[in-house]
């Protein structure tokens, strides 16, 4: 099982519904992703891999948002592989790596 993490907004609900064919929700701004979501990701060969889009990280995470973060600390913690993306082309993208 594997986890996307990284920042809000860096692409890992379009990564996930490239690599499973879901028809996840994507949109180009803040927060679009409030819930985790698990899809099956077909490897070749027989194989699959389930992985989860993840709420992504802010800094200053507002109040209200605590819940739907925890959600995605308890998805990393259960993930035997954890894939962080990273939006290059975000000013901060370096930071954000960190």
């Amino acid at each position: 099982r594997a986890a996307l993490v990284g920042y809000t907004n860096a692409g890992k609900s379009s990564l996930l519904r490239a690599l499973s064919g879901a028809d996840l929700f994507v949109e180009d701004r803040l927060f679009a992703t409030l819930d985790s979501a698990t899809r099956a990701v077909d490897l070749g060969g027989g194989y699959e891999a389930l992985v989860t889009d993840t709420v992504g990280f802010i800094r200053k995470l507002p109040h209200h948002l605590v819940a739907s973060f925890r959600s995605t600390l308890e998805e990393a913690r259960e993930a035997d592989l954890l894939l962080h993306v990273i939006d290059a082309s975000h000013p901060d993208w370096e930071e954000q790596r960190e």
